[in-house]
């Protein structure tokens, strides 16, 4: 039966979160610490245990720990509580506990609890350090005051003496910890809003250490001490009602305690928040972007506290005079940067500036308070300064000295300059770009850019680092490239999809004002509308196309811009995130890049470099083969087979499908499926007669079987046969797979003979799919290239994956007459995109009917399915 003290706080606690939810301006952790505390109140009065241990001379505190005792007590967080007795603890404390615990578990409140004597509270507190930062948040409630009082007078008095060095040493350790395990939330697009770097913890680690320090009492205190400046304070407060609103919301949303701010979460937040939003950018990165400058302005703080720890923990032999840089007004003490003085700076503002250069040359970082006071005079660079070509070229040097190991950049970021010397990137700052391929906002990612350049400096550990070292050092001009690397993404601030168009219009005048020339300019502008292009062509066009090398060429035309594009490009999907960037993407833009490269400086087309790789394949085949009338046949089916063909594939598997072929005989196919090194890919390799849907046809009975497709190649080998290599997973009961195979092969024999047999395939095919993208999803998209290729329909789809996808484009292709010459399976991220070169079936020509190729999209639109996303099912329902 629920006890009606329990009853009262849930209905107390359920009116607090209708209000919270409905927008009333409250202080929601405030108010549910109070209900708890009044909860706690009257079961202590009421409770006939506790009457009777007070009674027997075993008076005690009941006490809050953690959140609870910061009063930071959010909707699902755990309540944490210490029973504390002055020596004995007595057998009547579990009675205690049952009637003040047992209702609140019922209720399912998280609640935690500890019963110590003071001796061992206070010996526990110094061997667990974790133990100490809850004994530092601790609050008494109620009870015997005196021995909350008597006992953290002892503890107090132990943390001054000679474990005061100790604990701070601590606080470094434990920061160092959380950023390894939880990362720079500053950085991440799903932030750890307690634990990560810009989270909660750096607040209630300038805490811990105010109240080491100072032992002071209220939050406010840390102005009055000192500890922060008032800006500072005001700052704070607002960031932390802003973090904690989120992290109230994030429990009410999972309906449990969670932190990390995970992407399917993000935009039930948005709305949630009510942003009055009146730009077109979408809500969900308005709240991201708002989010992010608060963590920001939190991991701030933490770099203050380290700072102060640092400075306190120093040992005696530490040198604490200062000596002068080659800047005059710099000064350099304790290994950190400071200003002479704040006077110089009004005099000579360009030290802003020069503090930064001189920062990255040194290697030496901008002490706190250095940092606090660029903030606080960055309103003195003026149009002036920003004109100054004496303070171009210093930020020109800056770029150059911003490595990942030692951000320059990062910190003239955090304290505003930058976007103070160029206004117009601060329409990027802490811009979220809404979706799983980004890992960072958009002004870190432009930073994170210029940093992967530079880091083409240093001599590469494999071949193609080094190669990345020497097309670095191959390019004359390098500001060009590093000032089109910080501005390649401006174009961002309008949430219009031509980013990289409108980059360049916003771009001009930044290169104007930095008395770029008009071919420096010219190169820069270049480059940031087309930061995209090698990647696409890479990724998007077959490579052993010639013509892809051959419109990339044209496009780029300059040796000199290839050069910077090809690092920009190595830069950018670098600096993306892990999704964007892995060996098969890295391969692809080195191929790429090689192949125009040869274009560009020869003036022709590469024919003649690929005639020599064909014929040195041709020569490997033949010196495989054993006997000589063998190798008469073999050269006879080389010469027959494609150039594409005998480009990508390695001449030990030409050799096992001309054996394919030979052993095909009469039947319409045959197989040979393949473990190789990874058991969990097997590579069918399926030569057959050059019937119309073949490749379809394999899709579909792959699909019926369960057999699921990772990539796939289609390759002619002349005479009317085609070789068809799909790379799959193995069926899921590894017992059978000898059986599903043959059951397989059965499917494909019947479909390539009855053209309706994979009509209970397509049943299948879903009419609608729900995906959980944490926005509102893209709709389907069909592009057609007809420029691309002189000899083929390109036709990209990009759509959700799922099961009979390959199966049901393919099938479309074919039901319109096309069969498929070359297929491409890939991916984005969040998406997939598969690119199929098709001609007709009739003729063997590419489709230039307009009309047809509408048909052609219109048909492949129709066999996908229709995309929801999970918000708006659940609403539906």
């Amino acid at each position: 039966m629920e006890r009606p003290e329990a009853h009262n706080l849930i209905e107390k606690r359920k009116k607090l979160i209708k209000d919270f939810l409905a927008g009333e301006k409250i202080d929601f952790l405030g108010t549910l610490t109070s209900f708890l505390d009044e909860y706690f109140y009257t079961m202590f009065e009421k409770s006939v245990s506790a009457r009777k241990m007070v009674i027997s001379g075993n008076p005690f505190a009941l006490i809050a720990l953690g959140g609870y005792g910061r009063k930071e007590q959010c909707l699902h967080s755990d309540i944490d509580l210490l029973i504390l007795f002055d020596k004995k603890v007595p057998m009547e404390v579990e009675a205690f506990i049952q009637e003040l615990l047992y209702p609140l578990w019922d209720a399912r409140f998280e609640v935690g609890y500890a019963v110590r004597n003071i001796k061992e509270c206070t010996q526990m507190s110094f061997e667990r350090f974790d133990i100490l930062t809850t004994i530092l948040d601790a609050r008494f409630i109620c009870g015997a005051s005196l021995v909350y009082s008597s006992f953290m007078e002892k503890f107090r008095s132990r943390l001054s003496g000679k474990r005061l060095k100790n604990t701070l040493n601590y606080l470094l350790e434990h920061g160092e910890n959380r950023l390894k395990n939880f990362g720079d939330s500053t950085y991440l697009v799903a932030p750890n809003l307690k634990s990560g770097f810009g989270g909660l913890r750096d607040y209630h680690t300038l805490l811990w250490y105010a109240k080491i320090k100072s032992n002071i009492k209220f939050r406010r205190d840390l102005e009055y001490y000192g500890f922060l400046s008032h800006f500072e304070y005001a700052n704070l407060k607002d960031c932390l009602a802003y973090i904690w609103d989120i992290r109230n919301l994030l429990h009410h949303i999972t309906r449990r305690k969670c932190d990390t701010l995970h992407f399917e979460y993000q935009t039930e937040m948005a709305k949630l928040l009510r942003h009055k939003n009146k730009t077109s950018q979408p809500d969900v990165e308005l709240f991201l972007g708002e989010l992010h400058g608060k963590m920001e302005f939190l991991k701030h703080l933490n770099q203050i506290t380290f700072e102060d720890i640092l400075s306190n923990c120093k040992t005696r032999k530490q040198v604490t005079t200062s000596r002068p840089t080659k800047t005059k007004g710099l000064i350099i003490k304790n290994r950190r940067l400071y200003f002479a003085n704040t006077v110089a700076i009004l005099q000579k503002p360009d030290l802003l500036l020069k503090i930064f250069l001189e920062s990255g040359r040194s290697k030496i970082p901008l002490s706190i308070e250095a940092m606090r006071i660029v903030s606080e005079f960055r309103h003195l660079v003026d149009k002036k300064i920003k004109t100054d070509p004496r303070c171009i070229k210093i930020f020109k040097q800056t770029l150059t000295l911003s490595y990942w190991e030692f951000n320059v950049l990062t910190g003239m970021l955090s304290t505003g300059i930058l976007e103070k010397f160029i206004p117009e990137f601060s329409a990027v700052v802490n811009k979220i770009q809404y979706n799983q391929y980004h890992l960072f906002p958009v002004d870190k990612h432009s930073i994170r850019c210029v940093q992967v350049i530079n880091s083409f400096k240093k001599p590469g550990t494999t071949p193609i680092t080094n190669l990345y070292a020497q097309v670095f050092k191959e390019i004359k001009n390098k500001n060009i490239l590093l000032m089109a690397a910080l501005l390649h993404d401006i174009g961002k601030s309008d949430p219009g999809k031509e980013h990289s168009k409108r980059g360049k219009k916003i771009a001009g005048p930044i290169l104007d004002r930095f008395g770029f020339k008009p071919t420096e300019k010219e190169d820069i502008l270049f480059l940031i509308q087309y930061h995209l292009l090698l990647a696409k062509s890479a990724t998007r066009r077959d490579l052993f196309d010639e013509e892809t090398a051959v419109s990339t060429a044209h496009a780029i035309d300059k040796i000199r811009l290839l050069r910077m594009l090809f690092l920009l490009t190595v830069a950018d999907s670098k600096a993306t995130g892990p999704k964007a960037w892995n060996d098969w993407t890295e391969n692809l833009i080195k191929d790429l890049f090689l192949k125009t490269m040869g274009i560009i400086k020869t003036g022709e087309l590469a024919s003649k470099k690929a005639q020599g790789l064909i014929d040195k394949k041709k020569k490997e085949v033949l010196a495989l083969s054993k006997e000589s009338l063998e190798k008469e046949a073999i050269k006879t089916r080389l010469d027959s087979m494609s150039q594409r063909y005998l480009l990508y594939i390695p001449a030990k598997n030409i050799l096992e499908h001309i054996d394919l072929y030979r052993n095909l005989g009469d039947r319409d196919f045959i197989w040979q499926i393949s473990k190789k090194n990874n058991a969990k890919i097997r590579t069918v390799s399926i030569c057959g007669r050059d019937k119309p849907g073949f490749f379809s046809k394999i899709a579909g009975i792959f699909f019926l079987n369960n057999i699921d497709i990772i990539a796939s190649q289609a390759y002619s080998l002349g005479d009317s046969h085609i070789l068809d290599v799909f790379k799959v997973k193995p069926p899921r009961d590894l017992i059978f797979e000898k059986e599903k195979w043959e059951k397989a092969e059965k499917d494909l024999i019947c479909a390539l003979d009855d053209d309706h047999f994979l009509d209970k395939a397509l049943e299948k095919i879903p009419a609608t799919l729900t995906v959980s993208s944490g926005k509102t999803p893209e709709t389907n998209k069909v592009r057609i290239d007809n420029r691309a290729s002189s000899f083929f329909t390109i036709i990209e789809v990009l759509t959700y994956d799922f099961p009979g996808l390959l199966f049901s484009v393919t099938n479309a292709l074919y039901r319109n007459g096309l069969n498929v010459n070359v297929a491409m399976v890939g991916g984005k991220v969040d998406q997939v995109m598969d690119i199929f070169y098709v001609k007709d079936i009739n003729n063997d020509q590419k489709i230039l009917s307009d009309e047809r190729l509408e048909q052609i999209k219109s048909s492949i639109l129709n066999s996908l399915p229709q995309i929801y996303s999970k918000e708006s099912r659940n609403e539906k329902n």
